[in-house]
């Protein structure tokens, strides 16, 4: 288990991707002995017809079925052997764990009354209960609280999806407890108790002024210090002792950006009174303007993150208090196009999720900035769902704000199935302990993960995150899953492979042709494989081949 063993000498490797370790092939983190390393188009409105959309992507299949035979595994492939384990029940999946992040300024579109069903459509995929934050650079600048506008269209978004809200909060400008205290009034008066908590600040260590806080004097003063001060009198004059503790903080803006010691002030001084959750930010820590997918996708640059994170969690599982990520994606500043928006960011927001979830976190929230804007200022890169506009649907209106779903948001839905079993429904799954047994001559950055789901079945996780490499990947599990056949989906990459924008599917569907509707086109494709008794009888094994760019889940079904 000590040893690094380097699997790959090429030069698009970053740092060493070595066995065991920091190895290519990987099994998701679970505990010591199981940690072994083994488009929609952008613009104003719909440009093609949804019967042409279908078209070209049946025509994609098609091609994609001739190129390769994913019925069984394929010869020319190396094969890794895997084994999954039913026991010992490690982490829990918090029941919401996979959220959003919106910026303040045109959060009102989700509740446009002439669009809102079709943004329920997306929404209500993720939980039967969504949970949304609102918040980020905007809620600091604020100079005057939303109107009654944002909180009218934001009542038809929670009335349409039954979301949940945690709503940022203004800290650095000086009148932060007024402004505070009327947005809590304001949500108090339109969103009721869909409102279970608010962030009080926004990454204060990039405020304009730098980190501090305003004295008693009136005056800035510069420091950590000075900062911890200013929020406590803020958290203690909007939410007092012995009131509903409904705060959290200190919403840094990355794991790795402020010393632990600091966290533990904010938790110590506010725990007992008005805290009731940590959250921080997380973002890869590497130079978005030269960052290659293969590292971004790496394994190193994962753990760095989660061992970062995993700092501050330490402190939060002693205090019994729970930590969120309130704001992450696949890179800062919104991502880089061509990279965020592609296949690439899809299988980043889906192992990013298992790895977190798996590390203790209570919520992860892929931010989507502005979303968009009726300018035809495109929503950031990295955006799930970006709002587009289309002009002139009826005489005299506003353009109206429809759905665009983007490659990341496979991600999402990868993971829901993962976590939840199907669409519209809460967690219900515990990390299970996975090993690689024997990598073969598999050197593809591949990361495999096991949930197994409250009922017994087992449901694991195949990442295949190379840009060319090809494994088939062998799984072997306990015998109450030998009798009945597992149920296999899949994730496939578009024409361009790791790089598509368009044409993915996911369990044989897809947003192509979607149009104003937010709803997921085609009918569902699954494969039933049946297990294989092992050669000593006492396990079975299932063989799925997993081509480079994609992604399988497969349910094995538990029996007596």
């Amino acid at each position: 288990m000590g040893s690094c063993q380097c699997l790959a000498a090429s030069v698009t490797c970053i740092i060493y991707l070595c066995w065991a370790q920091h190895g290519v092939l990987t099994a998701g983190p679970q505990q010591q002995r199981s940690r072994q390393q083994l488009h929609a188009t952008a613009g104003r409105q719909p440009v093609c017809s949804k019967w042409q959309a279908l078209q070209a992507e049946l025509l994609w299949r098609w091609s994609y079925s001739q190129k390769y035979n994913l019925d069984k595994p394929i010869g020319a492939w190396p094969t890794a052997t895997v084994s999954v384990s039913s026991g010992p029940l490690g982490k829990r999946v918090t029941d919401t764990f996979l959220a959003t992040s919106h910026e303040y300024l045109r959060v009102g579109d989700y509740g446009d009354e002439r669009i809102v069903s079709a943004w329920a459509n997306i929404f209500k995929m993720l939980s039967p209960s969504p949970v949304v934050r609102v918040g980020g650079a905007s809620q600091d600048k604020m100079t005057r609280v939303p109107g009654d506008n944002v909180w009218i269209a934001l009542k038809k978004f929670r009335d349409a999806t039954n979301c949940r809200f945690i709503l940022g909060l203004p800290l650095f400008p000086k009148n932060s407890i007024g402004m505070s205290q009327k947005i809590m009034a304001q949500s108090r008066k339109y969103l009721g108790d869909s409102v279970i908590g608010y962030e009080l600040g926004n990454e204060p260590e990039f405020w304009p002024n730098g980190l501090g806080g305003w004295g008693s004097d009136g005056k800035w003063k510069a420091g950590f210090e000075a900062y911890a001060q200013w929020f406590h009198k803020v958290a203690l004059a909007i939410n007092p002792c012995g009131s509903k503790k409904m705060l959290s903080g200190p919403g840094w803006g990355n794991v790795n950006t402020q010393p632990v010691s600091w966290l533990a002030r904010i938790l110590y001084q506010g725990k007992e009174c008005y805290l009731r959750e940590l959250n921080v930010h997380f973002y890869p820590y590497i130079n978005n303007e030269t960052v290659t997918a293969t590292q971004l996708l790496s394994q190193p640059l994962q753990d760095f993150g989660v061992s970062k994170y995993k700092d501050y969690q330490r402190i939060g599982t002693k205090e019994r208090l729970g930590i969120r990520i309130s704001e992450t994606n696949s890179l800062y500043g919104g991502g880089r196009p061509s990279l965020s928006d592609t296949l690439v960011g899809a299988l980043w927001v889906a192992d990013a999720l298992f790895a977190f979830s798996d590390a203790g976190a209570v919520g992860f929230h892929l931010h989507w900035g502005i979303g968009g804007h009726p300018t035809e200022a495109l929503g950031q890169p990295n955006t799930g769902v970006q709002t587009n506009y289309a002009y002139n649907v009826r005489p005299k209106e506003p353009p109206l704000p429809y759905p665009s779903v983007h490659a990341p948001w496979y991600g999402y839905l990868f993971w829901t199935i993962a976590a939840a079993g199907d669409y519209g429904r809460h967690a219900d799954a515990n990390f299970v302990p996975v090993w690689v047994q024997n990598r073969g001559r598999c050197s593809a950055n591949m990361k495999i993960w096991a949930l197994k789901a409250d009922m017994g079945d087992l449901r694991m996780a195949l990442l295949n995150k190379d840009e060319a490499r090809n494994c088939n990947v062998r799984l072997i599990v306990d015998p109450q899953y030998c009798k009945k056949a597992g149920i296999l989906t899949r994730l496939l990459p578009g024409p361009e492979g790791i790089f598509s924008k368009g044409m993915i599917t996911w369990q044989g569907q897809t947003y192509e042709g979607s149009g104003l509707t937010g709803k997921i086109q085609g009918s569902k494709a699954v494969q039933q494989l049946m297990p294989v008794k092992t050669k000593d009888g006492k396990r079975c094994k299932f063989e799925v081949p997993v081509p480079s760019a994609s992604g399988a889940i497969l349910a094995a079904k538990w029996s007596r």
